[in-house]
């Protein structure tokens, strides 16, 4: 290889002479700079890349480092603002404690109050039945024991109260009251022979009317008078067909010269249950309802009693 070199002043023209081995060196030479220079700028590229990364790491990094330290704080407040709630939890359940506590001090104490008063005022109703009180006043005896069985019902606490002892003393009273004779046991109301001193229609004698001839027909239904248990349903001598109800509290009532006998003894029965048919059976003229109402053993007068 011949590389010429004319200079622009005056000289003559110079040759230099490259052999080939040289020629050979020099462009292998210029290939591994050029490698070189490629390989350099790649690695610096590469370099910057990777300096790149590293910046928006870092600032990935103090991104989420930074959103640590608010999810911390949010932490730390909510954990607070529970265990404040805990303890407002813990301060309303005690005060919800001491209220039902109160309540059902009150509670107690109100009812005990009211059945006191019950129990005061209830003490002369029903004394009828030991004998130390006029059959005459029995009917005003039942109008008070039916006023405070409603002041009673006031009384309690909710309408559906059935458990407290204000309601169990109502049940009480209103049981004592469908045991007492009130009811009418027919559906007539004529008495064609009372209670007392008669002219008997079959003797023919003056004898003792224990109770209230009530005018029917054959067939027509009786009633029980009060709730209570049938001690005697059956053929009685002069009674004909007759039923004998114990209402407890001394009182029993027969129903005589039935028809038909719809109960059996031993059953109990309700206050206006139907329990018979009118009839004429044993010592009888016509067909009527003898009524009687007896007091601890001792026939009185069902005019006492029963309520038209």
């Amino acid at each position: 290889m011949s590389i010429m070199y004319i200079p622009h002043h005056k000289g003559g023209v110079k040759t230099i002479r490259i052999s080939h081995y040289r020629t050979i060196l020099l462009t292998a030479f210029a290939f591994m700079l050029v490698a070189l220079l490629a390989l350099t700028g790649y690695t610096l590229s590469v370099v910057r890349q990777n300096n790149d990364m590293i910046v928006k790491h870092a600032e990935e990094i103090n991104d989420i480092m930074s959103e640590k330290e608010q999810l911390q704080a949010l932490i730390a407040k909510q954990a607070k603002e529970l265990a404040d709630n805990a303890e407002i939890i813990t301060t309303m359940q005690s005060i919800k404690t001491i209220s039902e506590e109160a309540i059902d001090d009150y509670k107690e104490q109100y009812e005990n109050m009211i059945v006191a008063y019950i129990d005061k005022d209830v003490k002369n109703i029903g004394t009828i039945s030991r004998g130390d009180k006029k059959p005459s006043s029995f009917k005003e005896d039942v109008a008070e024991l039916r006023a405070l069985i409603s002041l009673v019902e006031s009384a309690k606490l909710s309408e559906d109260d059935v458990t407290s002892k204000i309601a169990q003393k109502e049940a009480r009273l209103n049981n004592y009251l469908d045991a007492l004779p009130t009811y009418w046991p027919v559906n007539s109301r004529t008495i064609f022979s009372g209670f007392g001193m008669r002219f008997h229609p079959i003797y023919k004698r003056y004898r003792m009317h224990d109770g209230l001839d009530m005018a029917g027909s054959t067939g027509d239904p009786v009633y029980a008078s009060g709730e209570g248990k049938v001690i005697f349903a059956g053929w009685n001598g002069g009674f004909g067909n007759v039923i004998i109800i114990d209402h407890g509290n001394g009182f029993k009532t027969y129903y005589a010269h039935l028809s038909k006998i719809l109960v059996k003894e031993g059953q109990w029965v309700s206050k206006a249950q139907k329990i018979g048919h009118v009839g004429s059976t044993g010592l009888s003229t016509s067909s009527h309802l003898h009524f009687e109402v007896r007091l601890n053993e001792k026939p009185t007068d069902p005019l006492y009693y029963i309520e038209p």
